[in-house]
Order: C-alpha cells, then sequence, then structure tokens
C-alpha cells in the first residue's frame, strides 16, 4: 500500500521572515494554576495568567485570517448567574486589522460552548459552539447551522478543509459535509464516524476497526467519501492524521511525519529532530507549518519554532521563532496565499511575512 519515500531535513541556514507587528495583551483572562508532571508524579505549581496555549488541537482553530482581517477566539472567564447553579463561560471574538494588529470589533459570547472557529474560502468565519455562527470579517451574523436541523440529536463541527470550502458533522452516528458559505449540509453516511480532518469530498479518521485484519498494527488511517471507507495507512505508529489539501494527509503520529495520498501510497517522509505537530495549512494548498518543540522532564515546553514547508517541493522555506513560548503550542494561522504567518496567544499575536 505504501510505496516510496524522501527524506527531507532542515539543517540548512532559512531565510528569516520579516515580523510586521506584534500585539498584546488582547484579552484579559483570569489567573489559573498549573499541574506539572514529573517523575515523582503531578505537582501544583502557582497561579499564573492563562495563556490558552495547553493544547494542539485548538492551537489552530483560536485564530485565522479573514479578508483583511484577523480573527481571535479568546476564553476570558467566567460569569456568576444569579439563581443557577453554575457559571457562565465567556468567550471575546476579536477583528484586529491585519495590516496593523490594531483591534477593530469584537464581540462576546456568553455560554456558547466555543469549540473552535473557521476560516471559510469567501473571507468569512464559522464559530462552531452550540450552534454554528457564520460571520462576517468585522463579526456581524451571516448565517447560522442548527445541528438539529436535519434531524440529529447531536451535532459537532471541529474541522474545516483545507481550501476552506466544506466543515464537517459528526452527528453521531453519522456524518455530514456542510458547505462554508451556504451552511447547507449533505449526509455522507450514516455510520457513527469520528472526525480527524476533512477535505471537500469527505474525511479521515484514526480510528482502529480494522485491527481483526491487521492485529500486529497499532494505527490506521481511514478516508471517508462518498464511495465509502479506504485504509490509507496501517502501522506500529500513528498520530491524528490531517489534510494537507484535497488529496494529500499528514501522518504526523510516528517519529517521522509522513504524507500519503488518498490512493494509500507514500508520497514523501520529513526527517525532523524532536517533537513536532501540526500547526496549519494555508488555502491555496502551497505551504504548511510543523511546531518543533523540545519538553522538559514534567513535559513544560522548552524551546517551540514552526518549520514552514512547501506542498510543491517539501522543502522548508521559513523557520518561525514565538516571542513567548506557549504551555503546549503557540496559536497559529497562514494566511490564504501562504505568504503571511501569525503565531502566539491572547497574551502576544505575532504576525510574520513569509519569505
Amino acid at each position: 500500500m505504501l510505496t516510496g519515500s524522501v527524506a527531507v531535513g532542515i539543517a540548512q541556514k532559512l531565510p528569516a521572515p520579516t515580523r510586521v507587528w506584534s500585539v498584546g495583551p488582547l484579552t484579559k483572562s483570569e489567573p489559573v494554576m498549573g499541574v506539572a508532571f514529573g517523575a515523582g508524579g503531578p505537582t501544583v505549581t502557582g497561579p499564573h495568567v492563562d495563556s490558552q496555549t495547553q493544547s494542539t488541537f485548538l492551537a489552530t482553530r483560536n485564530v485565522v485570517f479573514a479578508g483583511d482581517r484577523i480573527i481571535l477566539a479568546s476564553r476570558v472567564g467566567e460569569r456568576r448567574v444569579e439563581g443557577a447553579q453554575k457559571s457562565e463561560t465567556v468567550y471575546q471574538l476579536l477583528s484586529l486589522d491585519a495590516r496593523t494588529g490594531e483591534v477593530k470589533d469584537s464581540r462576546e459570547f456568553v455560554d456558547f460552548g466555543v469549540r473552535a472557529i473557521f476560516a471559510t474560502n469567501d473571507a468569512h468565519v464559522v464559530v462552531s459552539g452550540t450552534s454554528g455562527l457564520r460571520l462576517t470579517p468585522d463579526l456581524k451574523d451571516d448565517g447560522s447551522f442548527d445541528y438539529h436541523a436535519t434531524g440529529h440529536k447531536h451535532g459537532r463541527v471541529q474541522n474545516v478543509s483545507p481550501d476552506g470550502s466544506k466543515l464537517g458533522n459528526a452527528t453521531s452516528p453519522g456524518f455530514e459535509m456542510v458547505d462554508a458559505r451556504t451552511l447547507k449540509a449533505t449526509e455522507l453516511t450514516a455510520n457513527g464516524s469520528v472526525d480527524t480532518s476533512v477535505n471537500n469530498k469527505g474525511f479521515v479518521t484514526d480510528n482502529v476497526h480494522w485491527i481483526a485484519d491487521y492485529p500486529k498494527d497499532l494505527s490506521f488511517v481511514t478516508y471517508t467519501d462518498a464511495a465509502g471507507g479506504h485504509l490509507l495507512y496501517h502501522g506500529k505508529c500513528g498520530g491524528r492524521p490531517q489534510f494537507l489539501s484535497d488529496d494529500l494527509v499528514l501522518e504526523p503520529g510516528c517519529k517521522s511525519p509522513m504524507i500519503v495520498n488518498t490512493h494509500g501510497d507514500l508520497v514523501k517522509t520529513l526527517s525532523l529532530k524532536g517533537e513536532f505537530s501540526y500547526a496549519g495549512v494555508s488555502q491555496n494548498g502551497k505551504r504548511f507549518a510543523l511546531q518543533i518543540a523540545s519538553f522538559s522532564a514534567t513535559h513544560s515546553v522548552k524551546q517551540e519554532r514552526f518549520a514552514v514547508y512547501s506542498i510543491e517541493t517539501w522543502e522548508p522555506v521559513a523557520e518561525v521563532t514565538p516571542d513567548e513560548l506557549a504551555e503546549e503550542q503557540s496559536w497559529t494561522a497562514f494566511s490564504p496565499d501562504g505568504s503571511l504567518f501569525v503565531v502566539g496567544s491572547p497574551l502576544k499575536l505575532t504576525l510574520f511575512r513569509l519569505p
């Protein structure tokens, strides 16, 4: 199934990106306690301002480009409700001028359950929460998506296609593809599905339901489209597969990241030093990024950088280092044409122009 392998290193000196601006803090986060994990077990650390960078999953789902704006979603705290059993969670969306970093518009969401924000291919943003909202770059309503409108009891949108045209909605059971412009949903399968990434035709998952056919393997990548499920990869290692384009999938869970196509062929293997994770792709399908980090014995980040790769050549074209260390992974996003890269958190956000 997998054929061919090309190793790529990043030892060469790369052109430096150009800093455009750096701003922050952008929102007021409440102090939180930390937990460090070491050989002796977990240790509670002192209170610190929450950078909201504890999740590799959310690192690519909290900041996006939308036209001439950059949109950021920040959890700003809890609000007590008189007479209620629990407090409400408050999120703030900010719309920054991409040229200057100035905050132009803001909007508050209370108890909306904001899971993620996604850039569409027509310079809008979709907010995934208790329902789906489509917003203009200045954060005005431009459509909504009700998870229950098609008769399902559940719904969860947590991925957008690399080109920004489709969203995936896991209806548990079942799966729908949602047009990012019209928010019209089309059922893809009635089977229970957990997506890790979507393209404009289907989704991939790391579900292990092939284990009966390959009992010696531990990891699997399955692509599901209108024709059904297709096994793209199986082996001893694996992680959370991510689409880089409609036809290319990044498997980041092995010692060296692999790129396979939707036919199950191995396209490239990248040679890296250090732990790494997915950090975004440009909508034009030209570039993607990986976080490369080193961690202490308590798994706190000691060093963090982002390698930007060309999808055409599989060679690194730039390396970006954030101003402040993340707790797990800094937030990142590409501009649609891949020429700009934003990195950071609500505490400090920096925009770079890439070579």
